[in-house]
């Protein structure tokens, strides 16, 4: 609440959530200081609501299967690493 109050008013303060406002006043639990966050975020705000796949899972799925696996059962597997499901050679 002292961050918001202290920004109010004098510049610009850019907020991210993945919850949206309309469930703050539960997740804050204190209705009056929801209200007083809310009253000071939401004025004179832009809301960008973002709908879409998450870029964070999408880069782990790339990643995990960039990644080499080795094969610990095969006498070659020090020379030979197979390569993660899904990956390209």
């Amino acid at each position: 609440m002292e961050i918001v109050e202290d920004r109010y008013g004098r510049g610009s303060t850019l907020i991210t959530s993945q919850l949206p406002t309309d469930t703050w006043h539960e997740v804050i639990g204190e209705p009056t200081f929801a209200d007083a966050i809310l009253d000071r975020i939401v004025h004179n705000a832009y809301s960008l609501a973002l709908d879409g796949p998450s870029m964070r899972k999408i880069q782990a799925a790339e990643m995990e299967a960039a990644v080499p696996v080795v094969d610990t059962t095969s006498s070659t597997s020090a020379t030979t690493p197979k390569l993660a499901k899904g990956a390209k050679k």
